[in-house]
């Protein structure tokens, strides 16, 4: 059993009212376990819910469930699965744009999150009804393939390729999605990203690309985008970082882009646990309504963004996690 408890104070400012807020921010509580089996096989699941910690609903920062007055919220990543020397075959939820938007995201889950500004025209952060493939890890390099039938539906199939490799501090990632519309006649959403990190000593540094094509089910509506920040620990316990992202404008729509800024402080007061300091701000020009406390964020009561308007918030916040083994545990009572 595992799980995250990520609370926050956060004063929100969406640039045509200001109000502070106790955010539950992508809490949650997991399940997992594995058994080995005969021909050299195991299986494994994992089960994982959201956690409202302010049992205020929807806005917990696990996909805006309709959860008022539960504790428990939407689905995050489920699934069953196989595994042999020539990898793992899986079924159930897993990631979608989340196979590479945490590559490189100093702030998963805090305002100034990647995908304030990524998820923004729609590419879906998980996926529902998926086969997923891994190889094993070749040299550092590991390969997932993952598809969607269009379950009884038409031209709502997806399909997402993530390629990821790793030598001693470098990362490197490659990502391809299309996301089916589910209505004949409409083009896919695609996506394409490359990702990049290193971290030598004290110092991280990293950036993403992605380019999306068809956004809204319009051909041609295509869009870049880029992110790249940096973090340096002071001493055993505090990491200072930046992140800037940048969306240009969607062909076709002028005026459509935007700009996010985040810093942060970060402090480690155990293993588990995390105290933190973060600013967010997103500049959107007059026909763009990103926003900058979404994405993983709680945002449970604030006014949706008006397009032009450029919202900012800052943010103190206390994250806890924790993992134990319960066959562990009981063997020893």
């Amino acid at each position: 059993m595992y799980g995250v408890g990520h609370l926050s104070f956060d004063g929100i400012d969406t640039g045509a009212s200001s109000s502070d807020y106790v955010h539950s921010n992508s809490s949650r509580l997991g399940i997992t376990g594995s058994q080995d089996l005969d021909y050299g096989l195991s299986i494994y699941m994992q089960y994982e819910s959201g956690v409202d910690l302010t049992v205020h609903g929807t806005g917990d920062g696990n996909g805006g469930a309709n959860s008022a007055g539960q504790v428990f919220t939407r689905a995050r990543d489920s699934f069953v699965g196989l595994k042999s020397d020539y990898g793992s075959i899986q079924f159930g939820r897993v990631g979608g744009m989340n196979q590479w938007l945490y590559d490189y995201n100093l702030f998963a889950d805090q305002v100034g999150d990647l995908g304030n500004v990524w998820g923004g025209d729609g590419l879906p952060g998980r996926i529902d009804s998926a086969v997923e493939y891994i190889t094993p890890t070749f040299s550092g390099l590991k390969v997932a393939a993952i598809f969607v039938p269009d379950q009884g539906g038409h031209n709502q199939h997806d399909e997402v390729l993530k390629a990821d490799y790793a030598l001693g501090g470098l990362k490197l990632g490659l990502g391809y999605a299309r996301f089916g519309p589910g209505i004949v006649g409409l083009p896919s959403l695609d996506a394409t990203a490359v990702t990049a990190s290193y971290e030598a000593g004290l110092f991280n540094v990293g950036g993403e690309f992605q380019r999306e094509n068809n956004v809204g089910g319009v051909s041609g509506a295509d869009r870049n985008q880029f992110t790249f920040g940096a973090s340096v620990k002071l001493g055993q316990s505090a990491v200072v970082k930046a992140q800037y992202t940048w969306s240009g404008q969607l062909s076709g729509v002028p005026q459509s882009g935007a700009n996010q800024i985040a810093a942060g402080l970060d402090f480690n007061l155990s293993t588990s646990t995390v105290v933190y300091l973060a600013y967010a701000h997103v500049s959107n020009s007059a026909n763009n309504a990103y926003s900058s406390f979404d994405y993983g964020h709680g945002d449970q009561g604030t006014p949706a963004i008006v397009p032009g308007n450029s919202p900012a918030a800052y943010s103190i916040g206390l994250i806890y996690k924790f993992d134990v083994s319960l066959m562990k545990a009981m063997s020893r009572s």
